[in-house]
């Protein structure tokens, strides 16, 4: 028995050398408050952090059915995605802030109106951590917008359909499933200064309507960064 005390007493001085050494490094890099502060309160300083409840992540590809996806509009109204089953729904991720969603307003606008006529749901959705819905609403109010924007709190919808950039788009058929992800403007769009249509999106769009899938399903993306929601590290002690 004591042949092992020095052994257990330098076993119990290295895990004290090893906590003190992780004490430091989060003290250098500014995170030690977070080690000792549950991180599920939202932080005043990040508008649009109120988070939905914790819930398995699923992420969508083409030819996936979307399904328990929950919207927030600018007004607080809560729906389910499901409730457009048997129309087409465009999900377009989009920004106040960004100089791409600004140049190409005409285009959308002209978009939402020429195809909500053919009973084709357009939604903005704003998943930007810092912009407001009042900031989302003044927006709309400026440039005499009318359609609707989806409030994305804590980016979730962005994380689902793995959206990085703005504008962004996608294409749910009536079922729902999946059809288009990627940019809706081509290149020769974006060389007018002001587009003048979503080219790209409206060509997978007028396919999806004739019930058949977009080819090529997929866009590349110009576009300024979404600003995601950054939560702090998970409590360590």
């Amino acid at each position: 028995m004591q042949t092992r005390l020095p052994f257990l007493a330098s076993r119990v001085h290295n895990q004290h050398v090893r906590r003190r050494r992780h004490v430091r490094t989060l003290f250098a890099f500014g995170l030690l408050p977070f080690a000792f502060h549950s991180c599920g309160q939202p932080n005043p300083n990040r508008v649009n952090e109120r988070l939905p409840p914790a819930r398995p992540r699923t992420i969508y590809h083409i030819g996936m059915q979307t399904k328990d996806i929950v919207l927030t509009d600018t007004a607080g109204t809560t729906f389910s995605i499901e409730s457009f089953q048997g129309r087409l729904v465009v999900g377009e991720f989009w920004s106040t802030r960004c100089p791409y969603v600004a140049r190409s307003e005409n285009a959308r606008q002209q978009l939402a109106k020429k195809y909500g006529a053919r009973s084709v749901v357009y939604l903005a959705i704003d998943s930007n951590l810092d912009e407001p819905p009042d900031e989302m609403k003044q927006y709309l109010l400026d440039k005499g917008s009318t359609y609707a924007v989806i409030v994305d709190y804590g980016a979730q919808l962005a994380k689902q359909f793995n959206a990085t950039r703005t504008p962004e788009a996608f294409i749910l058929d009536r079922d729902g499933v999946v059809r288009f992800i990627g940019g809706p403007f081509s290149p020769q769009q974006w060389a007018k200064g002001l587009p003048d249509c979503a080219d790209w999106l409206e060509d997978a769009l007028d396919t999806a309507l004739e019930g058949r899938s977009p080819d090529p399903a997929t866009r590349p993306l110009v576009g300024s960064k979404i600003r995601r929601l950054a939560l702090p590290p998970e409590p360590w002690l």
